[in-house]
Formats: structure tokens, C-alpha cells, sequence
């Protein structure tokens, strides 16, 4: 007989009357674990804000673009100058080749090392090297060209592999994508603003400025299976 959320509650708090209060639930463990993340300030306060203070470390962020002119890009490139303010490098995994050196100072490409990938697949399988060495502690994956049907070749055990291995050294990796992509993904933001053509010739904290953010969909196997197929 399967157990139901109040009966499983009753038994929770039985078993702690019986054996103290070190009994805890995986969702309790789970919470836990989250309030003691810790976060990579980004500098954009729209995107500290909706991430409870910054970017997860430990963690694979999506941040999704449903449409063009959503303001990635931009988010992109902040991140990177911030990094460069900080003495961090930074890993581009740009899949299609859309990385312009145009719209980055020319300080800010110091601190970064880009990785062009002719598919979602070559990407990942970037991704899961490059999450293995120490040098690098901020992960952008570049997926905005990708279709949803893209990610289909990538199996879940290695996006849970490059899970670990984010955990194991703090680091952190962000995945701008049309559509949501991976369950590995606890944490994951769509960017709802639009931004004009006038938008996009103002300063680029002008622009950040315009970004905004909702939490995204929640990814689930029955979800992937209509991206696939749309």
C-alpha cells in the first residue's frame, strides 16, 4: 500500500520522538545541502537575486532563452568581465561558432579560453574533460544555436558525471539554452525580457539592467520527450 504524504509525515515524526531529532527526510537533507551552498557573486543583481545570492558552485545553472534578443549574450559577457576582475579564468564551449571577439573588450579575453564544438554532443563531451582540472572554476556552455531535438545524444549519466566533478571542486557551469535541457539541473532561470534593437546600442550595464528573470519549467523525462519530438 503506498504510503501518503501525511502518513509518511505521522511516521517521520514517530520514528524522531523514538530516536531523537538527527532523523531527517532526503528533502530535509536536501534543503540542507542548499542553504550551505556556496555562491559565485556575479555582479548582476537581477541574476544574484533570483539564484539566492549568486550562482550555485558546486552546480550546472540554466539559464533559458526562448526566443532572440533575450539578452544572453550580454549576461554572457558580464560574467566574463567579471571574471577578468577577479583573476578567474573562464571556459567558452561554443557550439556553432556563434562567439563574436568583436563584442568583448579586448581585457576581458585574457582570462578566457574558448572551445568551438560543432554539436551538443561534442560540447558535453568537452565539458566532462574540462570539468576535471582545477584551472578553471567558471564553465559557460553556449547552446542558444542548438535545437531542443540537439541534446537528445546526451545520455543523463554524463551529465550527472560532470555533476560530480563540478562538486568536487566548487566550480560552476552555466548552460544558456533555448529550452530546458538536463534533470541535473536543480537550478534553472528564464530570461523573459525582450530587448529592442535601441536596447542593444545602449552601455552594457544599461542593458543588464533590462534582464529579467522567472524561475524555469521543471524538467521531466515526459517534458524531454516533447522537445525531442517538437
Amino acid at each position: 500500500m503506498p504510503v501518503t504524504g501525511t502518513t509518511k509525515s505521522d511516521a517521520l515524526e514517530s520514528l524522531r520522538k523514538q530516536l531523537g531529532r538527527q532523523i531527517k527526510s532526503g528533502s530535509e537533507l536536501l534543503q540542507e545541502r542548499e542553504e550551505k551552498t556556496l555562491r559565485l557573486v556575479t555582479g548582476l543583481g537581477g541574476l544574484n537575486a533570483a539564484l539566492g545570492g549568486g550562482l550555485p558552485q558546486g552546480q550546472l545553472t540554466e539559464i533559458i532563452g526562448r526566443g532572440p534578443s533575450r539578452g544572453g549574450g550580454v549576461i554572457m559577457a558580464a560574467l566574463l568581465a567579471r571574471a577578468r576582475r577577479e583573476g578567474r579564468y573562464v571556459m567558452l564551449l561554443d557550439i556553432g561558432a556563434g562567439f563574436s571577439i568583436e563584442s568583448f573588450p579586448e581585457r576581458d579575453l585574457e582570462s578566457l579560453l574558448w572551445v568551438g564544438c560543432d554539436s551538443a554532443m561534442q560540447a558535453v563531451e568537452a565539458l566532462d574533460v574540462a570539468t576535471r582540472d582545477e584551472n578553471f572554476p567558471l564553465f559557460l556552455l553556449d547552446g542558444r544555436d542548438c535545437e531542443p531535438s540537439d541534446w537528445k545524444s546526451v545520455r543523463a549519466q554524463q551529465w550527472y558525471r560532470i555533476l560530480n566533478q563540478l562538486r568536487q571542486r566548487e566550480a560552476v557551469a552555466v548552460l544558456f539554452a533555448r529550452s530546458e535541457v538536463t534533470s541535473a539541473t536543480k537550478h534553472r532561470l528564464e530570461l523573459v525580457s525582450r530587448l529592442t534593437l535601441d536596447d542593444l546600442h545602449q552601455e552594457r550595464d544599461a542593458i543588464l539592467n533590462l534582464a529579467q528573470f522567472r524561475p524555469g519549467r521543471q524538467f521531466t523525462e515526459e517534458r524531454a520527450g516533447e522537445l525531442r519530438v517538437g
